[in-house]
C-alpha cells in the first residue's frame, strides 16, 4: 500500500531502543485503527465511485452529501471517465505532493495495488473552495473476488481530526518516550500498565521475574495477579499487608489523581537478606488517562550507605514526604497499637472542601502548597504524644489519646478552623480554604479496630460538608 501521510503520523520502531517498542507498536496500531488506514470502506466515506475497469467508465454509487461532495460529483459527472476525472480533481483540488499523486491515483497504478484484493489509499491535503486546507482521503478497493471483479470503487473522505489529533499524540508520545528512556537507565524492571483491561505488558525485566512472566515483548499478563504474586514472593513480611493496598489498581489510580508521579520505598527479601526497593507510577499522558500508566521497580540500596542512611530510608518509608506527618500506613499502625488497650480517645477525620476545585483552578503546586500548610497547622495544635498522619489526598487523620470528650475535641478542631482561615498562600489571592472535619470519641466497647473508628469519623466529614466553610460533626454513638 502507498499512503501520503504514512511518514508523518506513525513511528518506526527501529528508531527506538528495545525498551520503547511496545510503546511504538501500539500506537501505530492505534493510529492504523482509527485513522481507517487497514479499515474497510463502510459507511465512513462520504462519496463512492464505481469504475468499470475495462472501459475506465465512471458510475456514482453513494453520496451522503458531506463536505467532500463538490468537486468530486461535478468532475464526475462532466468527465464520465476515470482518467479525466482524476486528473482534473488532482490538479483542482489537492495541494501537496500533486506530481507524485496523479502517479499514485493513475489508473495502472490502482490496478496494480488492488488486485489481489488489498485496499489502497491515499492520504492528501485538500484545499475546499474557500481556501481552506485539511486532509483527506481516498480508498480504492476491488468490488468482488480479485479473479472476478469488473468494478473497482473509488471513495473519499474526511481525515482531518483523526491526522491533526494523531500529530499531536505522536509530539506528545516522543515526550514519554524520553521518560522510559530516563527510567531505563535507573529502574531493572519497567512495565506498561493497562487501567481500563488491569493487563501488564513488560518493557524492560533485567530482574526479578515473577512466577508466569517471560521476558519484555507484547504479550499481556493480569496485573492484579502478578503484583500480587510478587508481593506475596518478595516483600519483607511486615510490608506486606500495606504493599497489597499500595500496589492495588484502585490505590494506583486514586494516587494518580492527585500527584503526576505515585514514589514509594519499600524492603524486599533476598536469600534471608533485607533489601530497599522503591517503585515509580506516572502515567503516559496525564491529560489522557486510557494512555496507560509505566511502573518502574529498582533496588535503592546502593544509596543507603550508613547504618543511620538505613534509618533514615526506615524514616522515609513511615513518612508522608509532602507533609512530613506519618503517611497512611503508618498511621494507622500506631492507632491500630493504641486500641490495643481500653483508654479512651478521639478519632479526627479532616478533608480540604473543593480541594480538585483549587487544584485546577491554582495549579498542582498551589495544591501543594495547601496541603502542606493545612498538614503543619493539624501538627502544631496537637500534641507529639497524638497521632497525625495523611490519609492520603487532601485528608488527614488524627488520633489522640488525651482528647476524652467532644468539648476538648471542639476545641482544638474550632482552633485549627481559626487558623485555616488565615492560612497565607499569596497565589490564592482571595480564594479562602476551608475543610470539613468529622470525630468520634472511641467507645471502647464498641470501638476495636480502626476501621470502626475511622468509618464513624468518616461519616462525620459527610455531615459536615452539608454546612457552608468550615465544619464539625462528632458521631454519636
Amino acid at each position: 500500500m502507498q499512503y501520503n501521510l504514512i511518514d508523518k503520523i506513525l513511528l518506526d520502531p527501529e528508531d527506538y531502543p528495545d525498551v520503547s517498542k511496545s510503546l511504538i507498536y501500539d500506537f501505530n496500531n492505534r493510529i492504523k485503527n482509527i485513522s481507517g488506514i487497514s479499515s474497510g470502506l463502510g459507511r465512513e466515506y462520504h462519496i463512492i465511485w464505481l469504475i468499470r475497469i475495462k472501459d475506465h467508465e465512471m458510475e456514482l454509487y453513494r453520496n451522503t452529501g458531506e463536505d467532500t461532495t463538490r468537486g468530486v460529483i461535478e468532475y464526475g459527472l462532466d468527465y464520465k471517465n476515470y482518467d479525466d476525472f482524476i486528473k482534473a480533481y488532482v490538479e483542482n483540488y489537492v495541494v501537496d505532493r500533486t506530481d507524485n499523486i496523479e502517479k499514485e491515483v493513475s489508473f495502472d497504478t490502482v490496478m496494480k495495488n488492488i488486485e489481489s484484493g488489498e485496499m489502497y489509499t491515499i492520504d492528501y491535503m485538500r484545499m475546499s473552495d474557500d481556501g481552506e486546507l485539511s486532509y483527506f482521503q481516498m480508498a480504492f478497493a476491488l468490488t468482488g473476488e480479485p479473479e472476478h471483479s469488473n468494478y473497482f470503487t473509488l471513495a473519499f473522505r474526511n481525515i482531518d481530526k483523526t491526522i491533526k489529533k494523531h500529530i499531536a499524540d505522536k509530539r506528545y508520545l516522543r515526550e514519554q518516550l524520553d521518560i522510559v528512556a530516563a527510567l531505563s537507565r535507573d529502574y531493572y524492571n519497567i512495565f506498561k500498565l493497562d487501567m481500563n483491561t488491569r493487563t501488564v505488558v513488560i518493557l524492560k525485566l533485567d530482574g526479578y521475574v515473577t512466577k508466569g512472566m517471560e521476558g519484555p515483548g507484547e504479550k499481556s499478563y493480569p496485573y492484579d495477579v502478578l503484583y500480587a504474586q510478587y508481593v506475596k514472593d518478595r516483600v519483607y513480611s511486615e510490608d506486606i499487608p500495606s504493599m497489597m493496598e499500595a500496589m492495588s489498581l484502585d490505590v494506583i489510580r486514586e494516587k494518580l489523581k492527585e500527584v503526576d508521579e505515585y514514589v514509594s520505598s519499600y524492603r524486599v527479601i533476598d536469600k534471608d537478606e533485607i533489601h530497599y526497593y522503591q517503585f515509580t507510577y506516572l502515567p503516559l499522558n496525564p491529560n489522557n488517562p486510557s494512555s496507560g500508566v509505566l511502573a518502574a521497580f529498582k533496588n535503592v540500596d546502593d544509596i543507603v550507605e550508613s547504618a543511620k542512611e538505613r534509618e533514615a530510608l526506615v524514616a522515609m518509608a513511615k513518612t508522608d514526604l509532602m507533609t512530613g506527618l506519618l503517611n497512611r500506613g503508618s498511621g494507622e499502625s500506631r492507632v491500630k497499637e493504641s486500641l490495643s488497650g481500653y483508654a479512651p480517645g478521639m478519632m479526627c477525620v479532616i478533608d480540604i472542601d473543593e480541594f480538585k476545585n483549587i487544584n485546577d483552578t491554582f495549579g498542582h503546586d498551589i495544591g501543594d502548597k495547601v496541603i502542606r500548610g493545612i498538614a503543619d497547622i493539624i501538627s502544631t495544635e496537637f500534641s507529639k504524644n497524638d497521632i497525625v498522619f495523611r490519609l492520603g489526598g487532601d485528608e488527614y487523620g488524627i488520633y489522640s489519646e488525651e482528647t476524652i470528650d467532644e468539648k476538648s475535641g471542639t476545641d482544638i478542631i474550632n482552633r485549627i478552623f481559626k487558623r485555616i482561615s488565615r492560612l497565607d498562600i499569596p497565589e490564592l489571592k482571595k480564594h479562602r480554604v476551608s475543610v470539613s472535619a468529622g470525630a468520634v470519641i472511641r467507645n471502647t466497647v464498641l470501638d476495636r479496630t480502626f476501621e470502626d473508628i475511622y468509618r464513624k469519623a468518616d461519616l462525620g466529614v459527610y455531615k459536615s460538608k452539608e454546612q457552608s466553610g468550615s465544619s464539625l460533626t462528632f458521631f454519636k454513638q
